[in-house]
């Protein structure tokens, strides 16, 4: 079996769950509540938040049921060898759907905002690559690097976002609730499949050092990317009106273009500061999931190792994420209504469907050995 030397912190454990989630969340969420939702889009949030504590909290018991081991690695022995791999391979193309969903949202956000006459299979090349780089210096690395982004991006991101607070207005809240439940119900669809990406713990469990702490980890990093949403939905919102937010391709990019400081005219245009920034997120989150995938497949296929995977497999996710989608208004589209969707089935569904089967049927790991309670201890498990 695959095994994986790194090891990381709760604490990056928490930081790669915030990254993952917050890179592309803030491109499309604001638009999203706001064309389901209008002016009670930051309800919407609210629900997504409540949405996320609930996948966070099944995805980190059902790790720590089995904390040596992978969900590729125990499917299998809580399914049975048969339903086991089926659902083993539908986590791993998961993990890879993302990346190269991601891969096309930088594309699209490269070539829409910044260089329209650059080819997208340029950026999409460039990105690749310097994923593919990341992956082989080792999870470790990766994890360091996301800790020196993540202490840049936070402070940054509260810091720009406070400036354009004065140019928020209440009114554009109102009415509270003009249509019901409904559109903020709908609107909390979107946000809350994104937070739900925190359920990558399924695949980092093994290689935390204190994995008690792992449930505490997702919680934090769910409360840390409600926070970030809700502020960057409220300063769209308040400050340029639900009914103009909903028609921008990119509203955050838009909301930090008006940023301006009056008397220090070399600090306009604080949107390139932050694409600097998001660049290295989306980067990040790229790494992540194909990171994920690649060992979600080798365990799959009983390989010894991944890194021969590493470029083909790099170069398959950049094919695929130029013929998915024709152009950006797919891509939208896409993120409005089947992304959200597709990813809480497997979040939500086949993560609480192996809860509640390894919780019926006793099934936990002691030692490294999964077992059920009251059953034999035959051996270890295998090699993470």
């Amino acid at each position: 079996m695959v095994r994986e030397e790194g090891r990381i912190s709760a604490l990056q454990a928490c930081g790669y769950q915030i990254s993952i989630v917050l890179a592309t969340a803030i491109l499309f969420v604001p638009g999203i509540v706001a064309q389901k939702a209008r002016s009670d889009g930051w309800l919407s949030l609210l629900l997504a938040f409540i949405f996320g504590l609930i996948v966070a909290v099944i995805s980190s018991k059902l790790a720590l049921r089995f904390p040596s081991q992978t969900v590729i690695q125990y499917a299998p022995r809580i399914l049975g060898p048969f339903l086991g791999k089926i659902v083993g391979f539908i986590y791993v193309y998961y993990f890879f759907y993302v990346a190269y969903y991601v891969q096309r949202q930088f594309g699209e956000l490269m070539t829409t905002a910044y260089m329209q006459e650059t080819p997208i299979v340029v950026f999409i090349a460039i990105l690749t690559l310097l994923s593919c780089y990341a992956i082989y210096q080792g999870l470790e690395v990766i994890c360091r690097v996301n800790q020196i982004v993540l202490v840049i991006f936070i402070p940054a991101f509260f810091f720009l976002l406070a400036l354009i607070a004065k140019d928020i207005r209440l009114d554009n809240f109102l009415p509270f609730l003009e249509n019901g439940w409904g559109p903020p119900l709908v609107g909390a669809l979107a946000p809350g499949a994104w937070m739900g990406e925190v359920a990558v713990i399924l695949m980092l469990t093994p290689f935390v050092s204190d994995r008690r702490r792992v449930l505490r980890t997702s919680v934090t990093a769910v409360v840390v990317l409600f926070l970030c949403m809700l502020v960057v939905v409220v300063g769209a919102i308040g400050t340029m009106g639900a009914e103009v937010v909903a028609r921008l391709l990119f509203p955050a990019f838009s909301l930090y273009r008006r940023i301006h400081f009056a008397t220090i005219p070399i600090l306009e245009r604080q949107d390139a500061v932050f694409m600097m920034i998001w660049v290295a997120g989306m980067l990040f989150k790229l790494t992540t999931f194909f990171y994920a995938g690649l060992l979600a497949l080798s365990q799959w296929l009983g390989l010894k190792t991944y890194r021969p995977l590493i470029f083909p497999t790099g170069a398959l996710l950049a094919a695929l994420s130029l013929m998915s989608w024709h152009n950006i208004s797919d891509l939208v589209a896409f993120s409005a209504e089947v992304f959200p969707l597709s990813i809480d089935f497997v979040n939500l569904f086949l993560t609480g469907l192996l809860l509640l089967v390894a919780a019926c049927r006793g099934l936990r790991e002691v030692n490294g050995s999964p077992y059920a309670d009251g059953e034999e201890v035959k051996g270890s498990a295998g090699a993470v």
